[in-house]
C-alpha cells in the first residue's frame, strides 16, 4: 500500500509527542510507529512495523542519535537486518551464533565532500601539457 494521508495522521496520533514527530521528518522524512527493536553502541535505535499498511520493504528504520548522518556510523549486523539479509535483529542472536573479530576495525567515518576523501593516484601521462614561454632579449 501507498503512503496515504489516513496512515500518516494514524502514525501521527500513535507517536510519543510533536517533538519525536519534528525529529523523524528532520532524519527519515516520514512519521512512522513501530516497536523499538534495539540500540547500537553508538546511540542508534532501531525499529519494526509489522502492519499491513505500511510500505513494503520500509518496515525497518533507524533513528539516528547524532544529526550528521552517515551510513558508516552503522554496525555491520544491524546493517544487514535494516538491508533484510537477515531476519533476527543482532542484540538477539545468542553469543555463540555472533562472530568476534580478531582485530575489531576502529570506526571510519566516510570523509567525501572533506579534506580527507580518497584522490586516487593519477599515473597516465596528461594529454595537454601547459606552455611555458622561453623569454629572449630582443634583437
Amino acid at each position: 500500500m501507498s503512503s496515504s494521508f489516513i496512515r500518516v495522521v494514524r502514525n501521527l496520533r500513535r507517536t510519543s509527542g510533536i517533538r519525536e514527530v519534528i525529529h523523524q521528518m528532520n532524519g527519515i522524512g516520514d512519521i512512522k510507529y513501530g516497536r523499538l527493536v534495539g540500540k547500537d553502541k553508538f546511540g542508534n535505535r532501531f525499529y519494526e512495523n509489522t502492519d499491513e499498511d505500511e510500505i513494503h520493504l520500509r518496515t525497518r528504520w533507524v533513528i539516528n542519535k547524532s544529526t550528521d548522518y552517515d551510513v558508516s556510523q552503522l554496525e555491520p549486523g544491524w546493517h544487514g537486518w535494516l538491508g533484510y539479509l537477515v531476519d533476527t535483529p543482532p542484540n538477539a542472536l545468542s553469543p555463540e551464533a555472533t562472530s568476534v573479530r580478531a582485530y575489531p576495525a576502529p570506526l571510519i567515518t566516510n570523509g567525501t565532500g572533506t579534506t580527507r576523501a580518497y584522490v586516487p593516484y593519477s599515473t597516465t601521462k596528461p594529454k595537454i601539457t601547459s606552455w611555458s614561454p622561453a623569454v629572449r632579449e630582443r634583437l
